[in-house]
């Protein structure tokens, strides 16, 4: 059952309409990229069954990654603006699932360079994203990436939940370039925020509570050995 790419499209359209439904609308391309991007090709083979289920999904044993639940990066998408011919920054690639969708919709003419602290996963999703070009997968933690991010203006969004907001990513943003950002201590409430500098200044906006996993490069710190 689980190979039928038939049977996953239609999981993939009952899950559209379900995020539409509820935190609707959506611009008609980020639905398309919902649709057409295979989920299951990005969860561990355990978890195909809920691969179309609008739910995050672990990505190691640890609980530390996790593919985020698909209308996590709709509403992030969505906060950006993110459009055809865009240039995407991802914080946290993770399997490669938000790179495919953002591939989707800034099309050719657009890029996504993403940036994965976890050897393991760095080299998944680099080999799940190699049939697009427009995607560039860099092992590193994001967390000191800004000064790869690349062309201006641009869209940044991370993955996982810092507190507080690296001064090096808010100092990288010209003008004109957005960050959407989940902010919060571990085990604390965290909101999504929208970084802007739409003149010389920056500014922030908040967007409602979230729940992602933390920031890697800290909690590998704080684990013991």
């Amino acid at each position: 059952m689980f190979s039928d790419s038939a049977y996953f499209r239609s999981r993939r359209a009952r899950l559209v309409a379900n995020v539409e439904g509820r935190l609707g609308p959506f611009a008609p391309l980020h639905l398309s990229a919902l649709l057409d991007v295979p989920r299951e090709r990005f969860v561990r083979p355990c978890d195909l069954a809920e691969s179309e289920e609008d739910v995050p999904l672990p990505l190691d044993d640890t609980g530390d990654a996790t593919i985020s639940a698909p209308h996590a990066y709709l509403l992030s998408f969505r906060l950006l603006d993110l459009k055809q011919g865009d240039a995407l920054v991802e914080l946290g690639t993770g399997s490669g699932y938000g790179a495919a969708l953002a591939s989707y919709i800034v099309g050719e003419q657009g890029s996504v360079a993403t940036f994965e602290i976890d050897q393991t996963l760095a080299a998944w999703s680099a080999r799940l994203l190699a049939d697009r070009p427009n995607v560039v997968v860099s092992r590193m933690d994001a967390t000191q990436s800004a000064e790869r991010w690349g062309s201006h203006p641009r869209k940044v969004v991370c993955t996982f939940a810092v507190a507080p907001i690296p001064p090096a990513w808010i100092s990288a943003l010209a003008v004109g370039d957005r960050l959407v950002v989940p902010v919060g201590q571990v085990g604390m409430d965290q909101r999504l925020l929208l970084v802007e500098r739409p003149h010389d200044r920056v500014t922030f906006t908040d967007h409602g509570g979230v729940r992602y996993v933390y920031n890697r490069s800290v909690m590998q710190r704080l684990r013991p050995t």
